[in-house]
């Protein structure tokens, strides 16, 4: 059996049974570039870029971040927070395409960096049948996710269903505490009918929706790329407002934090409508490593090894 090269690299709730939908969509990139993912815990010396860490996806850009780093860093694609970082930091990355042009003024970098979310790449590199089911649907934000009954909230949004962020990782299991969080999930499904899935049943459910109300930056980004209608959710709390500011510049519109569905398809059809996706090419050709031959016909697996039909919190729909 050919084995795939291996790139060290790091994203937020990487060795966590429930990763976050954002975060969890790296490995998933990096596969289907040809790559396997490898933490900076797993890191061996046959990886191709040893000594040193790739960042892929994520907002994070961040002094906090960085300073736990096990080695230099390369960035490709991820974005800051709103916070500048330390010049002597930013000097010691190696920085190859951000989100947005907000992350390239705030962090000093030269105006010519590439530009874009790694995640708009994921239909061209990972295709596969999407099923429509164009149902309208909202997302909360990670730590939003468990504020109150699917029920109510979509009651309040006026959206038929919600897709939850949270997501099984199969590489989860193989650190203590993943019980404690299925537990966890358990009692998050009985008590509001919260369910997760894989990463990639739930970029589907994006995919396939008539309408996305996200407060999940990568919500909207995957609502875009997938060319799914999408406005910025606020139910109270808004992470990092910095980052939306750099995704909307990027798109060159103006962003609004909605309530509801009937405000957010109010907000798309004046100024959301009008955001564009920039060239992807650049993005893509500045990726650091090389870019092993892609078979773009065959599908990339969920790599993940829970059975949804034993554990009815892991169940997909509404």
């Amino acid at each position: 059996m050919r084995h795939r090269p291996q790139l060290c690299s790091y994203y937020w709730r990487e060795d966590q049974l429930v990763g976050n939908l954002g975060d969890a969509l790296a490995p998933l990139l990096l596969k289907a570039m040809g790559y396997d993912l490898v933490s900076q815990v797993e890191a061996r010396s046959t990886i191709l870029n040893p000594g040193r860490c790739l960042f892929v996806i994520g907002s994070l850009l961040t002094e906090f971040v960085l300073a736990r780093s096990r080695g230099p860093v390369d960035i490709w694609g991820c974005g800051w927070r709103g916070a500048r970082l330390p010049p002597a930091m930013v000097a010691s990355m190696r920085v190859y395409a951000v989100r947005g042009p907000h992350t390239v003024a705030g962090l000093g970098l030269p105006a010519n960096t590439p530009l874009g979310d790694p995640a708009l790449l994921l239909p061209r590199l990972a295709p596969r049948p999407i099923p429509v089911h164009g149902r309208t649907i909202v997302i909360p934000h990670f730590h939003r996710a468990k504020l109150m009954p699917i029920a109510r909230r979509c009651r309040l949004t006026g959206c038929d269903e919600l897709v939850s962020t949270l997501v099984l990782q199969a590489q989860g299991m193989r650190h203590p505490g993943w019980l404690k969080q299925l537990l966890s999930l358990s009692k998050a499904w009985a008590g509001l009918g919260l369910r997760v899935s894989t990463p990639w049943a739930t970029i589907e459910r994006i995919a396939g929706a008539d309408f996305v109300l996200t407060g999940s930056l990568h919500g909207a980004i995957l609502a875009q790329a997938y060319g799914v209608p999408w406005a910025a959710y606020g139910d109270g709390y808004i992470d990092a407002p910095s980052k939306w500011l750099d995704w909307a510049a990027y798109l060159g519109i103006q962003i609004e934090f909605v309530t509801t569905l009937a405000a957010g398809q109010q907000w798309w059809q004046a100024e959301g409508r009008r955001g564009a996706v920039r060239d992807l090419a650049p993005l893509l050709e500045a990726f650091p490593y090389p870019l092993p031959t892609i078979d773009c016909s065959a599908p990339i697996a969920d790599d993940m090894a829970l059975d949804s039909r034993k554990v009815p919190c892991l169940a997909g729909g509404s």
